[in-house]
């Protein structure tokens, strides 16, 4: 299979073209505001884009900053193709657990709600190519409660816990740790001897800004 069969995107550049005239950004303009937020690219690298059908941004998280930049929906700037319909049918589909009601608190304590749950399915792809975390059927999603984890993590925050890692023998002192004390869900960097009294949920894996989930759930939904 060719590289651009397993691309799940595709930057509309006609779109993109008129949002930027509508806004009267240049596309000098339009590199430099990239760069000042945190996608490095120059007035050529944008200019190549528009040299052939395939070009286009090859990470998925600057197609991210394009529409944060722009202000516009990320599924209009690069629509998702339709082989990734058929990718989450095959046998490389993996499944996280959703819990919509559940926060952990990076401070103070948070009681863990409804435990109500979903599904999501990805193709093993994405788990590679945009949370940049192992192929593993073992990932839970919940959110964070407030900002005193900074700059690691952020009140609103998305966060992938691996569930395999629950227990003392797994985890080890580097680990950012959800657990469960009574009623109440913590996410934190502490010694394994402080869960003795806990039950361990599972270790810190990767996470997701807000928009960046919204947009997650759109390609899997």
């Amino acid at each position: 299979m060719e590289k651009k069969d397993k691309t799940f995107y595709k930057l509309d550049k006609k779109y993109l073209s008129q949002i930027l005239k509508r806004k009267k950004i240049s596309r000098a303009k339009f590199a430099q505001m990239l760069s000042e937020n945190g996608y490095e690219i120059t007035l050529d690298g944008i200019t190549y884009w528009y040299r052939s059908e395939s070009n286009q941004p090859e990470d998925y998280k600057n197609i991210i900053i394009m529409a944060k930049v722009l202000e516009v929906p990320v599924n209009k700037l690069a629509p998702m193709n339709d082989n990734i319909k058929s990718f989450l049918q095959n046998e490389k589909q993996i499944n996280f657990r959703y819990f919509p009601d559940i926060y952990a608190s990076a401070g103070l304590r948070t009681s863990s709600q409804s435990e109500e749950v979903k599904t999501i399915s990805v193709h093993e792809n994405f788990l590679k190519e945009i949370l940049n975390i192992p192929i593993k059927k073992s990932y839970d999603i919940i959110k964070i409660n407030d900002d005193s984890m900074q700059p690691i993590l952020s009140n609103g925050d998305f966060i992938i816990l691996d569930r395999s890692k629950n227990s003392l023998e797994t985890i080890s002192n580097a680990d950012i740790v959800i657990f469960r004390k009574n009623d109440d869900l913590f996410c934190k960097k502490v010694h394994n001897s402080e869960f003795e009294q806990c039950e361990i949920l599972g270790t810190l894996v990767s996470k997701m800004a807000i928009e960046t989930f919204k947009n997650f759930i759109e390609v899997v939904g």
